[in-house]
């Protein structure tokens, strides 16, 4: 995980330095099993310590925590806590609703074209092919009725990148999905008119 720790107006020491990234690695490994990044500030206000926790995870969610006290030490720990919680719903959450979304089977198919699969006009052989595509995979899976917002945190953990799912507020099939450029992109037909 990257941890940036910045200071405003004091010198924050080697050892709240540690506890923070401790305790940000052990977040992290607990709840989200992935890298992200974090930022944390540090800085003086009034007779206190005021410390800000920011966490970006990779499938774009952030999560921010505020911690004020009379030592840097209670104000980093405030700030942690709050960030542990907000983990904590996050991952609850997501499996919450993995749990509970009602799931339809669909036949999942791999279709793949052979490369010798020419139109006819250009065959080398004399003998008729086929312009239809073969299948050489087919399986049965789950579509499950999700809201965009959940299909798009789970496409963050799907290694497919691909979410196919049921909207929830409509019941038409969408597709979430991870776009090149790092955005998540959402297919919605019902929305198309």
């Amino acid at each position: 995980m990257q941890i940036q720790i910045v200071s405003k107006g004091i010198d924050v020491s080697k050892a709240l330095e540690e506890r923070i990234s401790d305790r940000l690695e052990e977040m992290m490994d607990k709840y989200i099993h992935r890298e992200g990044e974090a930022q944390v500030s540090v800085s003086r206000e009034g007779t206190g310590f005021k410390t800000i926790v920011s966490v970006h995870l990779p499938t774009g969610s952030s999560f921010e925590g505020e911690g004020r006290g009379q030592e840097a030490y209670p104000a980093s720990d405030e700030a942690l806590d709050h960030i542990e919680k907000r983990l904590r719903r996050y991952k609850r959450r997501l499996k919450d609703h993995s749990q509970k979304a009602k799931a339809k089977e669909a036949a999942l198919f791999v279709l793949h074209n052979p490369a010798g699969n020419a139109p006819e006009n250009e065959s080398d052989d004399d003998g008729p092919i086929s312009d239809e595509p073969m299948v050489i995979a087919e399986s049965l899976g789950r579509i499950r009725t999700l809201t965009p917002g959940m299909a798009a945190l789970e496409v963050g953990l799907a290694d497919s990148g691909l979410v196919v799912f049921y909207n929830s507020r409509h019941g038409g099939l969408n597709v979430v999905y991870k776009r090149p450029d790092g955005h998540i992109g959402w297919i919605d037909p019902k929305n198309s008119d």
